[in-house]
C-alpha cells in the first residue's frame, strides 16, 4: 500500500501555461536569450573543471571510505534544503568516481558539464561521439537519488535497452536500480519496470502508458477524489496502473523527439467494425484512379494537398447518381474519401513514407527512416493507401484518447535534453518547453573537413557523380557512409553501385534489424555503407586500422533533407572525437526539397544557370535551396504550433471530470 504522499504523486501533474502571445512573447523570447547567453555556458565549463579535479581526488579513497561518501551525498540529496543545482554540484563527483569503477570510464570535464546542464533542465547540444550516454547516466543516478520518478527517453526500444543494459553496473553502485520499456512488453512487466529508480524508454511507449493509466482512471486521476474514495470505501480495488508518476525526464536526441516527432500526436484508439467504410474505400480508390490532374483536381505540392475542381465534384456526382445515392455513397462523403485517395497516391509513396510488410502498411519516420509498427494514419488516409496497394484494408479505429508529444513533456516538473544538433532550434525549445540552450565544447577539436557542395539540375546526374565519388575513394581505401532520405533512393544507390561491381552494405527500415552492428562497422578501411538518416543515432562509428591516416571516415548527402539539423546530424558521423574525416553534399534541382519549396519557373531558371557551369551560378543555386531549407523549417514549425494548439483546445473543450481532459 502505498503511503499518502506518495498515492498522490502517481497521478499529480503539473499544469502547462498558456503559450505567450504578442507582447508577452516577444518578452518571453528575450528571457529565453538571456538564459542561453554565453556567460552561462562558459559557467557551467568553469564548474565542470572544477568538478572534475575534485573527482580525481576521490580516486585516492578506498571502496569503503567512497560508499561513506556516496551516502553522505545521497542523504543530502533527500533532506534538500539547499539549491538543487548546488545539490547536485557537490554529489557529480562521486558519481563520476563511481562511473570510473564501475565502468572503467573516466568522464571529460565537458561530460561533467553537459551532466550539469540536465540538472539544471537546459537543453544541451552535444557533438556526435563524445559520449552522451555516460553524461546522462551521471545526471540521471544523482538526480535518482532524490526518490522521484525519472525517465529516460531514447530514440528507440533498441536504444532504451542497450543504455539501460550498459549502465546497469553504474546504477547498481549507486544504489539504484535501472529498468527499461519496450514495446512488446506485458502491462504486468511494465509496472514492475516503472517501479524501477531509472527506466529507459520510448516516447512512444511512455506517452501510450499515461494514456492508458488515464482512461483506466477516469475520474479518479485526481488524486484528491482517489484519496477519499479509499477513506469511505475501504475495499475498494487498487487500479491497475503501471506508471508511478511523472517528475523528471531526460530526453535523448531532443531534437528528435520534442520537435520532428512533435507533428504527430499519439492518439490510443480500437477498431470499430465497419465493412461499409471499408468498401467505400476501395470504390473511393476506383474513382481517384479514373480522375486526370489538371482537370479534376490540382495538387499544392508544398503544402501536399489536394483540391477538386468543378468537373472533379461533377464527375463525382455523376458517379453517385449512378451507384444508387444512398448510405456512403453520398457525394460529400465520396468527395472526402476520394481526396483521401489522390492525396494517397500523389503524397504517401512507397518506400518514402512507408513500406509493406507481410501484407501490412508500415509508416516509416521521414527524419530517421525507421519503421514505426503499429502507427495508422488517421480520418481514412491509412485505409486509403491500402486500397491503393491492393491490400486487405483493416477496419477504422474509433479514437479513445489523444496527446501530442509537446504537451506531455510540459507536464515534467523537470525536463531537460540532449542532442548533437539543437542550435537551429533553440528559440522553439524555449518557446515551447522553457529549455535554454548551452552548447557544449568537444573533447578535442573537430578536424571534419565539409568539401565543397556539388549541385545537378537531375537526380541522374546527381546519382552518376555520388557513385564516381564512391568509387574513387574506395580505391583509396578510404570508408564511406551514404546517407539516403528514403527506402526507395537507398536501393536505387544500391542498385547502381552493384552495376559497378561494389561491394556494399545496406541498411534502411526494410533491412533494419542488424543496424547497431552495421553501423558500427562503417569505419573500417575500404567499406560502403548505405543507410537512410537513422544512421548513427545512438550508435559509434570508430575507424578500423589504418584508416586515420587515410583521412577517416568520408559522408556522402545525397539530398537536403527539410531540417538543416538532419544534415547536420548526418554530417557527425564523420570525424568523431577529433579524428579525421569529411562529409560532401550531393543535391539535385529534381530533390523533394526543390520540388516542395520552389517555383517551376525559379527551378528552371537555377537549371539554365547550371547548365552554364561557374562558380557564380552554384552559389546562386546554393542560396536558393538554402532558402528553400528555411521555409521548409519554417513550415514544419507551424505544423507543430498548430497541433500543439489543437491539442490544447480540445482539453479545454472537453467536459470536465473525465481525466485525461484535466491535463
Amino acid at each position: 500500500m502505498p503511503t499518502p504522499l506518495a498515492e498522490v504523486r502517481r497521478t499529480e501533474l503539473v499544469k502547462p501555461e498558456a503559450l505567450p502571445k504578442g507582447l508577452d512573447a516577444w518578452v518571453h523570447r528575450g528571457h529565453g536569450v538571456w538564459q542561453s547567453r554565453a556567460v552561462c555556458t562558459q559557467r557551467l565549463r568553469a564548474q565542470a573543471d572544477e568538478l572534475h579535479a575534485r573527482a580525481g581526488q576521490l580516486a585516492a579513497l578506498g571502496d569503503t571510505a567512497l560508499q561513506t561518501e556516496l551516502h553522505e551525498q545521497r542523504q543530502s540529496i533527500r533532506r534538500g534544503g539547499k539549491p538543487w543545482g548546488e545539490l547536485f554540484a557537490n554529489a557529480l563527483p562521486v558519481a563520476t568516481e563511481l562511473a570510473y569503477r564501475a565502468l572503467g570510464l573516466r568522464a571529460y570535464p565537458v561530460q561533467l558539464m553537459g551532466a550539469l546542464c540536465l540538472a539544471e533542465g537546459r537543453l544541451a547540444e552535444m557533438a556526435t561521439g563524445e559520449g552522451k550516454t555516460l553524461t546522462i547516466a551521471l545526471a540521471a543516478a544523482v538526480s535518482a537519488w532524490q526518490g522521484r520518478p525519472l525517465h529516460i527517453i531514447t530514440a528507440n526500444d533498441y536504444l532504451a535497452q542497450r543504455d539501460a543494459e550498459t549502465m546497469r553496473r553504474l546504477y547498481e553502485r549507486c544504489g539504484l536500480r535501472v529498468a527499461f520499456v519496450t514495446g512488446p512488453m506485458e502491462a504486468d512487466v511494465r509496472r514492475l519496470a516503472y517501479r524501477a529508480d531509472i527506466v529507459y524508454t520510448t516516447s512512444k511507449e511512455l506517452v501510450a502508458d499515461f494514456l492508458r493509466d488515464r482512461l483506466i482512471l477516469g475520474t479518479m486521476a485526481d488524486p484528491g477524489r482517489r484519496m477519499v474514495s479509499k477513506l469511505v470505501r475501504r475495499n475498494l480495488v487498487e487500479e491497475p496502473i503501471v506508471l508511478r508518476g511523472l517528475h523528471t525526464a531526460i530526453v535523448d536526441e531532443a531534437d528528435n523527439q520534442l520537435i520532428d516527432e512533435a507533428v504527430t500526436p499519439l492518439i490510443i484508439s480500437r477498431a470499430q467494425s465497419n465493412e461499409a467504410l471499408v468498401d467505400i474505400c476501395r470504390i473511393a480508390d476506383q474513382v481517384a484512379a479514373a480522375m486526370l490532374p489538371g482537370e479534376d483536381y490540382t495538387l499544392d505540392l508544398r503544402h501536399r494537398d489536394v483540391e477538386l475542381t468543378e468537373l472533379g465534384r461533377d464527375r463525382i456526382r455523376q458517379w453517385c447518381q449512378e451507384s444508387g445515392g444512398s448510405g456512403y455513397h453520398q457525394p460529400a462523403w465520396v468527395e472526402v474519401l476520394a481526396l483521401q485517395a489522390l492525396q494517397a497516391r500523389h503524397f504517401f509513396l512507397r518506400d518514402k513514407q512507408y513500406v509493406v510488410v507481410d501484407g501490412k502498411i508500415i509508416i516509416v519516420d521521414e527524419s530517421t527512416g525507421r519503421m514505426m509498427p503499429g502507427r495508422s494514419w488517421r480520418l481514412g488516409l491509412h485505409q486509403a493507401v491500402e486500397a491503393k496497394e491492393g491490400l486487405s484494408i483493416t477496419q477504422p479505429n474509433e479514437s479513445l484518447a489523444r496527446m501530442s508529444f509537446q504537451r506531455f513533456f510540459r507536464l515534467f516538473r523537470r525536463l531537460s535534453g540532449i542532442t548533437g544538433t539543437a542550435a537551429e532550434a533553440a528559440p522553439e525549445f524555449w518557446r515551447i518547453y522553457q529549455l535554454p540552450f548551452s552548447c557544449v565544447p568537444p573533447h578535442r577539436p573537430n578536424r571534419r573537413e565539409r568539401w565543397p557542395t556539388q549541385y545537378f539540375a537531375t537526380t541522374d546526374a546527381k546519382w552518376a557523380a555520388v557513385v564516381a565519388e564512391i568509387e574513387q575513394l574506395h580505391a583509396l581505401g578510404r570508408p564511406v557512409l551514404v546517407g539516403t532520405r528514403s527506402v526507395a533512393a537507398s536501393e536505387h544507390l544500391g542498385r547502381l553501385l552493384t552495376q559497378r561491381g561494389l561491394t556494399f552494405t545496406l541498411l534502411n527500415a526494410v533491412r533494419h534489424a542488424e543496424e547497431a552492428a552495421v553501423v558500427s562497422l562503417a569505419g573500417e578501411a575500404r567499406s560502403i555503407t548505405v543507410a537512410t538518416n537513422m544512421a548513427g543515432r545512438g550508435t559509434d562509428i570508430r575507424l578500423g586500422v589504418g584508416v586515420m591516416a587515410m583521412g577517416g571516415l568520408h559522408v556522402i548527402l545525397t539530398e537536403q533533407h527539410e531540417s538543416g539539423r538532419v544534415d547536420r546530424q548526418l554530417e557527425g558521423r564523420a570525424g568523431r572525437q577529433g579524428d579525421p574525416g569529411s562529409t560532401r553534399l550531393f543535391a539535385s534541382l529534381e530533390d523533394d526539397l526543390a520540388e516542395r519549396f520552389q517555383r517551376r519557373t525559379t527551378r528552371n531558371f537555377l537549371t539554365k544557370l547550371l547548365a552554364r557551369g561557374g562558380e557564380k551560378g552554384g552559389k546562386i543555386v546554393g542560396w536558393a535551396m538554402r532558402r528553400s531549407q528555411r521555409n521548409a523549417e519554417a513550415s514544419s514549425y507551424k505544423q507543430r504550433r498548430l497541433v500543439m494548439e489543437q491539442d490544447q483546445e480540445l482539453a479545454q473543450s472537453l467536459i470536465p471530470g473525465q481525466g485525461i481532459d484535466q491535463i
